[in-house]
């Protein structure tokens, strides 16, 4: 795992367990709806993620995941770009 995929894996588990402290890393590759997490904790982890990485995302891609896996996919490309 390189340093950006890192940081990525850090924020997300951060602010996961904010809403639920009991989630971990293999928590990560679960779909979004397993874990009940709502909109609004995936609007901010998507903020997070940004101030994190300092980078612009579209959240309109963001909203339409499925699994957590792809939104550390999907910044990491974005990271690598930039």
């Amino acid at each position: 795992m390189n340093e950006i995929e890192s940081t990525i894996m850090n924020t997300m588990l951060a602010k996961l367990r904010e809403h639920d402290p009991s989630l971990g890393p293999d928590d990560l590759s679960r779909p979004i709806a397993e874990l009940d997490l709502d909109s609004l904790i995936l609007i901010e982890l998507h903020e997070q993620l940004e101030r994190t990485l300092q980078l612009k995302a579209d959240l309109t891609k963001t909203a339409g995941f499925a699994f957590l896996d792809d939104f550390s996919t999907y910044f990491a490309k974005l990271a690598s770009q930039g």
